[in-house]
């Protein structure tokens, strides 16, 4: 019996059909019912959405009930230049053996491929909100829902529920009702079951973050219905500093900590949205200027009645713990970073990680409990920097004692050229209508660092 995934729209949203199993795409009905290409946003989202499946259950080839979609050629080098980030953190994975069985697979689609350019109106709904968020409840996201309305985009927000960390998803679906009752905030939520098609646990197979890969890209497809209905002229992701900082691993590889999230793709996600809107949707990302430890800065100095929401770690499905695991080097760097500019991360849930215990945490003292998301000569500076600025603020523990000890002296010497690295406004693709007012912001607060 041949692999093959048959996707077609209904009236909740888009249903998908693998191995005799049945998963669903929800979005708010009005938002749906709304959106006149239901068959286009189909065919091109779900190839993308699966296209890690292969690789995932050892599949020679593929079919799709659907034309090639217009993006194609997109998606697999999407696939191909994430592969050596998305295997670095696992041992049983090569990168090289992972790209060469990928570009071995056989994609079979329905008929001729679709045209490149789509020549449609989207009948659209007059509305005041510019901007639509995919909001996730991290520093990021946060950061860029309040920078937008600060600066008068009046965006509305989506959550994608992916169903596959449900203590994680019930937390924030909680959290972000709270939030946009507080701040009035057009709100809503998306149910993503066909996310479990590519879940290793689904298929009982080692864990992976092959299926990551596709996320951010698949978060402005899904966004479309909402640009639609609301008129919307950005889609705004929450692609910062850090994701252009790479390094290369043993193989020669780049390594990415997000390659779905560096500034290159970003530029190749406007081209793909362009062609399903006739170039009337951009997509940018305000928080792109700034680098991790600027933006915790500025969360919650100049907005704590939104930063109380920060929802940032990704252990929490696993953890006993309700809204940190406390033990992940995710954790450790934040809880870091809030201390630097002495922000109660008690009242956050976060512990003091500043033990013996920890210390496999911290990037900037080789911790073997990073990830590639620590791994870059950037990701440790600001480590650096964190620690000299929260042992000014007179935090205690083992690690800041360590960290007096033995880096101090180099975090003092090289501290003003730390500070304008880190504290400074990054070159960025902003759109000029809006960037002067989102930088002025960033220069204040900077301004007022510690």
């Amino acid at each position: 019996m041949k692999s093959e995934i048959i996707s077609k729209p209904v009236k909740s949203g888009i249903n998908v059909r693998f191995k005799n199993k049945s998963y669903n795409l929800i979005y708010p009905k009005k938002i749906w019912k709304a959106y006149p290409f239901k068959h286009l946003l189909t065919s091109n989202y779900i190839p993308l959405a699966t296209i890690s499946l292969p690789l995932l259950l050892n599949l020679g080839k593929i079919h799709y009930n659907y034309p090639a979609p217009i993006f194609y050629e997109r998606y697999k080098e999407l696939m191909e230049k994430d592969l050596p980030s998305s295997t670095y953190d696992y041992t049983h994975q090569n990168a090289t053996k992972m790209i060469k069985k990928f570009l071995q697979i056989k994609f079979n689609f329905k008929g001729k491929q679709q045209k490149k350019e789509i020549k449609h109106k989207i009948k659209q709904i007059k509305s005041k909100h510019h901007a639509i968020i995919p909001l996730s409840l991290g520093k990021d996201s946060l950061l860029t829902l309040a920078v937008s309305q600060e600066i008068g985009l009046n965006p509305a927000s989506v959550y994608i529920n992916d169903t596959v960390s449900p203590k994680e998803n019930r937390l924030k679906l909680v959290f972000g009702k709270k939030l946009s009752k507080e701040f009035k905030l057009k709100h809503y939520v998306v149910t993503n079951n066909i996310e479990k098609i590519n879940d290793f646990d689904t298929w009982k197979k080692p864990e992976t973050s092959i299926n990551y890969s596709h996320m951010i890209t698949g978060f402005c497809f899904l966004a479309l219905p909402f640009v639609n209905f609301f008129n919307s002229k950005y889609i705004i992701l929450g692609n910062q500093q850090d994701m252009n900082f790479t390094f290369k691993d043993k193989e020669g590889y780049l390594i990415y900590p997000a390659f779905d999230q560096h500034k290159y793709w970003t530029n190749i996600q406007n081209k793909m949205l362009n062609a399903f809107t006739e170039h009337e949707v951009h997509i940018t990302s305000v928080i792109q200027p700034l680098t991790n430890i600027a933006i915790i800065k500025i969360l919650h100095k100049r907005y704590p009645k939104i930063a109380k929401y920060q929802i940032s770690c990704d252990c929490i499905n696993t953890s006993r713990d309700k809204r940190w695991c406390n033990k992940c080097n995710k954790c450790a760097r934040l809880a870091l970073f809030m201390k630097a500019f002495g922000i109660n991360t008690k009242k956050l849930g976060l512990r003091n990680l500043f033990d013996k215990k920890n210390k496999h945490l911290y990037a900037l003292f080789s911790g073997k409990g990073v990830d590639r998301y620590e791994k870059s000569i950037e990701a440790k500076e600001q480590q650096l920097l964190g620690f000299l600025l929260a042992s000014r603020l007179g935090e205690r523990g083992y690690l800041i004692d360590f960290f007096k000890k033995h880096y101090l002296e180099e975090a003092e010497l090289n501290e003003e050229r730390l500070r304008k690295k880190y504290f400074g406004i990054w070159e960025s693709t902003l759109p000029k209508e809006i960037k002067q007012d989102v930088c002025s912001i960033y220069k204040e607060e900077m301004q007022k660092t510690n």
